[in-house]
């Protein structure tokens, strides 16, 4: 009697370790793509950072240059002027983005290594 139970922890620790290769197998692919996510996102990340900031500065130049040669009434200014601040702010917050990503990657490695 006790040589089946023994035999039956053998098969059972056995299955246990099979499905935890195979739950490993599958965090490593969802790793992979994350990783090359992230690396195919850093470039655009990166051009859209200076092609937001140019537009930034021709909107807040417009405002100012349209008030001061009266071209547009100040409130018309005053809104050219707001949206090209947007448009500097919003580069400060796609680090944010890029930092939850390497977060969620790192927790995944973490999850392998277990």
């Amino acid at each position: 009697m006790a040589r089946f139970l023994q035999s039956g922890k053998i098969k059972n620790e056995g299955l246990k370790m099979l499905v935890k290769y195979i739950i490993k197998v599958f965090l490593y692919l969802i790793l992979a793509v994350m990783t090359l996510i992230r690396w195919l996102l850093k470039i655009p990340m990166m051009l859209g950072n200076i092609l937001l900031y140019f537009l930034s500065i021709i909107f807040i130049l417009t405002g100012v240059l349209s008030y001061g040669f009266a071209l547009e009434s100040a409130r018309e200014c005053g809104r050219m002027i707001i949206i090209g601040m947007g448009f500097g702010a919003i580069p400060n917050f796609i680090p944010f983005l890029g930092k939850s990503l390497e977060t969620l990657v790192d927790k995944l490695l973490s999850m392998t290594n277990e």
